[in-house]
């Protein structure tokens, strides 16, 4: 005998005693019925993928689930809230403080700079408040200035 087939026998044997453990593993689940149904028996319900919030179900997991958070064309629904924004003529929903997501960011830049309307009041009734346009480049920069020194 060789040296080489000597040295190719003895890798073989503890590359197939290490595999031994998974492939007898696998071959269970595949007895057992799809994988997927497998790992979603085993991970129930709070599932915890990263930082964020725990699914609701194992399954969405999978990646089911997605067509029962869409409406009837493919859009997402609304939910629970049905409130437009408070701003005259947007027709977007309200997200936080009556406004929608553009107007509620533009709602917060105007509170940190002190620049804020009194007609923009949280929780506003839906198409009560004036938009107002915002001076851009010097003209804004200008406003910024004149804010922070009152």
């Amino acid at each position: 005998m060789s040296f080489d087939k000597i040295l190719r026998d003895m890798i073989r044997e503890e590359i197939s005693a290490v595999i031994a453990p998974i492939t007898e593993a696998i071959a269970q689940l595949r007895d057992q019925g799809t994988v997927a149904a497998q790992l979603s028996s085993l991970l129930g319900g709070g599932v915890k993928r990263g930082p964020g919030r725990p699914r609701k179900n194992a399954l969405l997991l999978l990646g089911a689930g997605k067509a029962a958070r869409r409406g009837a064309k493919g859009k997402r629904t609304r939910g629970s809230n049905d409130r437009g924004c408070a701003i005259i003529g947007c027709k977007r929903p309200a997200r936080s403080k009556g406004y929608c997501a553009a107007h509620y960011q533009k709602y917060r830049m105007l509170t940190r700079t002190k620049r804020l309307p009194s007609d923009w009041a949280e929780h506003a009734e839906p198409g009560t408040v004036r938009d107002m346009v915002l001076p851009r480049g010097r003209a804004g920069a200008k406003a910024l200035a004149e804010a922070r020194k009152k």
